[in-house]
């Protein structure tokens, strides 16, 4: 209950920040939404999720024992948390596209225990759409690799 609060109250504040969402910023082109309407309807959604959980919390009855009550929970956990921040931490060096390709592989292999091939297809064709997706159709560059010049990622 207190951590669905929580991510409610970080929910608040969010659209509070972004709610120039409802007013025209100047210059912007007929029918564009604006640069706050992503991150007010991202903590919107968001805040709805939490009030669900809460509602849940409130009327569904809760173990004693906490979620953290034995090693085999935390070390579920470490093995999804390390990873992420090794794969923020790669992209200085790899980029987004090969540091996306690096962790798809690594998770489909490590955790789904998919078999070879479609581990190679997670690895290459995640990163591709999200390159032709964000590079190609919205022209937004996203961070390449020490590699960049010879590797277009």
């Amino acid at each position: 209950m207190g951590t669905a609060a929580a991510i409610f109250l970080i929910a608040a504040v969010a659209m509070f920040d972004s709610r120039a969402a409802w007013s025209p910023v100047r210059g912007t082109a007929p029918g564009d939404v604006g640069a706050s309407w992503y991150p007010f309807w991202t903590a919107a959604v968001m805040g709805l999720a939490a009030a669900g959980v809460a509602y849940r919390a409130l009327v569904l009855p809760q173990p004693k024992v906490g979620v953290f009550a034995s090693r085999s929970s935390v070390v579920a956990v470490l093995n999804l948390v390390l990873p992420m921040f090794l794969y923020a931490l790669s992209f200085q060096w790899l980029g987004f596209y090969l540091a996306t390709g690096v962790y798809m592989g690594f998770f489909a292999t490590y955790l789904g225990r998919y078999r070879f091939y479609w581990v190679i297809a997670t690895a290459v064709i995640t990163p591709l759409a999200i390159f032709l997706l964000f590079e190609v159709a919205f022209r937004l560059l996203l961070p390449k690799s020490i590699f960049y010049p010879g590797i277009p990622f």
